[in-house]
């Protein structure tokens, strides 16, 4: 397991005064299986009411209205997380997990290329026909991953945040998102449901988007078409790696669109600079941290125990 810190900040310029700002920001971490908030706090300038609530997808999100003129917009978040994903993420993979979306449509491109990954493989069969057995999703998911990362070519600014899976994938390049998108695009395509990340993980820059694919229990088949229980584990197509302990993720979806970290609408003729900014730094587990400011337990109890604990406290706030 590991122990993140995460400091993230975007700031909003306008040149002129705006005003009826509403806004609408997933940036703060939430606990769940494999990830567990240790503490978490979010600022934001000019100071506003905000208003919590929670998506059919699992995301907190944050609202609130700036009804006076303004110029600067900001906002800052900060987390401690432990991190633990040996076993992936035990959630339920709802049906609308296994199709495409306007964000991640399949051309008959992408079909060729799925074609060559698996030509003359023994999976062939199995992925055409959208019937890839549970135990042989890791290893689909792992080629599908490999081969994307070598056809699209990571060009910042390149594509925009409406750029579709299929635009990104005829360009040969894109970002994080696009990457994202087209694995998502391309596990639906032979029958595995997956998701779209938003979050950070370790080092200093920006915030950074992955995907996952759902492994069923035994008793499912991903043919299944009710809400299945099972694991998600994470793909990094842009660094060509499995998602590990030094990601942090803040919202899941189909894709962009459904996790978002910040967004907003206002009323006013100006015209906006942002800066973002995410640090998420490895620190040290000690074996009596603090929760939300308070003091969790003794120094006697391990640290998973605390965990549990942690995760028991905080299963009870989302009730």
């Amino acid at each position: 397991m590991t122990f993140l810190e995460i400091d993230y900040t975007t700031s909003l310029e306008f040149s002129s005064p705006v005003t009826d700002h509403y806004f609408l920001l997933r940036c703060v971490p939430v606990s769940r299986d494999g990830q567990t908030v240790v503490s978490r706090n979010l600022e934001i300038t000019p100071g506003t009411p905000l208003v919590t609530s929670k998506d059919i997808f699992g995301n907190t999100s944050y609202q609130g209205r700036i009804d006076f003129p303004h110029t600067v917009f900001s906002f800052h978040s900060t987390a401690r997380v432990i991190v633990d994903r040996r076993n992936g993420c035990r959630e339920l993979c709802y049906p609308f997990y296994k199709y495409n979306t306007s964000l991640t449509k399949v051309s008959d491109k992408m079909k060729d290329f799925l074609h060559e990954i698996f030509d003359g493989n023994i999976l062939e069969e199995c992925v055409f026909t959208k019937k890839v057995r549970n135990q042989d999703i890791p290893l689909v998911a792992e080629m599908l991953m490999e081969s994307i990362h070598r056809k699209i070519e990571y060009v910042p600014g390149s594509t925009t945040v409406k750029t579709t899976s299929d635009e990104a994938f005829n360009a040969g390049k894109g970002v994080c998102q696009d990457y994202s998108h087209i694995f998502c695009a391309l596990c639906r395509e032979a029958g595995i449901p997956a998701r779209y990340v938003a979050g950070t993980s370790k080092g200093e820059g920006s915030t950074h988007a992955w995907a996952e694919y759902f492994v069923p229990d035994e008793k499912y088949t991903c043919s299944n078409g009710v809400a299945m229980e099972g694991r998600w584990f994470g793909i990094d197509c842009t660094r060509n790696k499995q998602v590990d302990n030094t990601y942090v993720s803040l919202a899941s979806g189909r894709d962009y669109l459904d996790c978002k970290v910040d967004g907003g609408i206002f009323r006013g003729m100006a015209d906006q600079i942002m800066t973002v900014y995410v640090k998420t730094r490895e620190k040290e587990i000690n074996h009596n941290f603090e929760s939300d400011g308070n003091s969790l337990l003794g120094k006697n109890i391990n640290i998973d125990e605390q965990i549990k604990i942690l995760k028991q406290k905080n299963q009870q706030q989302q009730m």
